[in-house]
């Protein structure tokens, strides 16, 4: 892929957006540019986990900043920001307008609904529990609530939650006995159906028994279908693949399947994976694992050839290594480690550069067939940014949408809040396709 030179039409859209056009990292086609507020005037907090919607149009993370709007409140709260209309929610809020803490968001496939983790909300349930915005209505639901409508008592995971494209399901983590998890077990996954109110463990043996405690979600754990979920399971899930592995669940078919593996009935992995993302079609899936796991090297021969990040095609039934971006040097090899995957293939990865005596994480991406990982999170002249950046990152289902966050302060030259800031690459056929949709000429 071939990213040189900065399309311009949508200037005054992208401004009303709240996206601040960058001239530096010219990218053919593309718009790159940094989310703000409003033109002009920058977010006067962090701005940290991002995610976006498939179809590339929305934008959701968890904030600091008070100038996102909403009524005052001192924390993260979570907010979506919509780049068609310009407008900016803060989901993290009651029909009232009193906004309360949301953290780590994920966002339907539209835009229309949101999930995110809150605290110690009344009204909501105790601990750290799931609730889901309609931003269309305004309505406000726990998503943490067992099939009689009660929040998990003893409240919900506090790193991820992963939602479906039409907002129906939503996958969490949980330990609570109202949930149906063993005492003394620790947390299970499980899928909310949000209309019929039905809730399904997820992580189960191949013998219908939980896992007992030992598997955990990410970012992107749920296809836009809701029927197929990753996860990574620290005990043996399936005969003979041996403890910590990947997996995806099949939620219709009630069956798992090993992902950390060598083509169709090779072996698992034997260097602790981890890290795992799955596209919006349920097609692929990227994780982390060091070369000597025996999943194979990128250019079929030498360990140093590798990024660390592992393509799993569910579909051909093919694992492959992505290759180590050239900037990274060849001592670094394995030493990438955050992903996410398009449903094209597209493989978003953050790895890290040498910055004077330390190493910043920055922003790579992949399109299989197309050449060794490309530098994405650049400033003026293409050079990497100051600060690490792809902490948390997201792609759309068409690949042609981009989002990471960033302390960098150099990727924008006008960057001056000395924040974490949330940075987008799209293509600009994202917005004008919508603009064309909504009858303008």
């Amino acid at each position: 892929m071939n990213l040189v030179a900065l399309r311009r039409p949508l200037v005054s859209a992208l401004f009303v957006s709240g996206l601040s056009l960058l001239s530096g990292a010219a990218h053919a086609g593309f718009l790159y540019g940094r989310i703000t507020p409003a033109a002009g005037i920058e977010p006067n907090g962090e701005s940290k986990n991002v995610s976006l919607s498939s179809n590339g149009r929305t934008v959701v993370f968890s904030s600091d900043a008070s100038n996102w709007g909403g009524n005052p409140y001192n924390g993260n709260r979570a907010v979506a920001v919509d780049l068609m209309t310009g407008v900016i929610d803060v989901v993290s809020s009651m029909p009232d307008g009193t906004v309360f803490r949301g953290e780590a968001p994920a966002v339907s496939g539209d835009g229309r609904y949101v999930t995110f983790l809150t605290y110690g909300i009344a009204n909501i349930g105790p601990s750290w529990q799931v609730a889901r915005k309609d931003r269309l209505t305004g309505g406000l639901e726990v998503a943490s609530a067992n099939a009689a409508g009660q929040p998990a008592e003893s409240g919900t995971g506090d790193d991820t939650v992963s939602i479906s494209a039409d907002g129906r399901y939503v996958a969490i983590e949980t330990a609570a006995a109202n949930f149906g998890v063993p005492a003394a077990n620790g947390q299970e996954i499980f899928v909310k159906d949000m209309i019929t109110g039905q809730i399904e463990m997820a992580s189960v043996k191949a013998n219908g028994s939980p896992s007992g405690g030992r598997c955990t979600i990410g970012p992107h754990a749920l296809s836009d279908d809701g029927r197929y979920i990753a996860m990574l399971c620290h005990v043996e899930m399936l005969a003979g693949a041996g403890d910590v592995q990947i997996y995806v669940r099949d939620l219709q078919a009630n069956t798992t399947e090993l992902i950390s593996r060598v083509g169709a009935d090779g072996p698992s992995s034997t260097a602790f994976p981890g890290r795992q993302s799955i596209s919006p079609s349920g097609r692929f899936v990227t994780f982390q694992a060091p070369g000597y796991g025996g999943l194979g090297y990128a250019d079929g021969a030498n360990i140093n050839s590798n990024s660390g990040i592992y393509l799993r095609d569910r579909q051909t039934q093919t694992t492959i290594a992505i290759p180590r971006p050239p900037l990274v040097a060849s001592s670094n090899y394995d030493s990438c480690n955050v992903s996410a995957i398009s449903s094209v293939g597209s493989v978003m990865m953050a790895c890290p550069l040498p910055n004077g005596a330390f190493s910043n994480s920055q922003v790579f991406l992949f399109v299989p067939g197309a050449g060794a990982p490309e530098l994405l999170s650049t400033g003026v002249g293409s050079a990497p940014g100051n600060r690490p950046s792809g902490y948390t990152m997201s792609v759309n289902g068409s690949g042609l949408s981009m989002v990471f966050e960033s302390t960098a302060s150099d990727i924008d030259p006008n960057d001056g809040n000395g924040k974490s800031d949330i940075f987008i690459l799209a293509h600009h056929s994202i917005l004008i396709d919508e603009i064309f949709a909504s009858g303008f000429e």
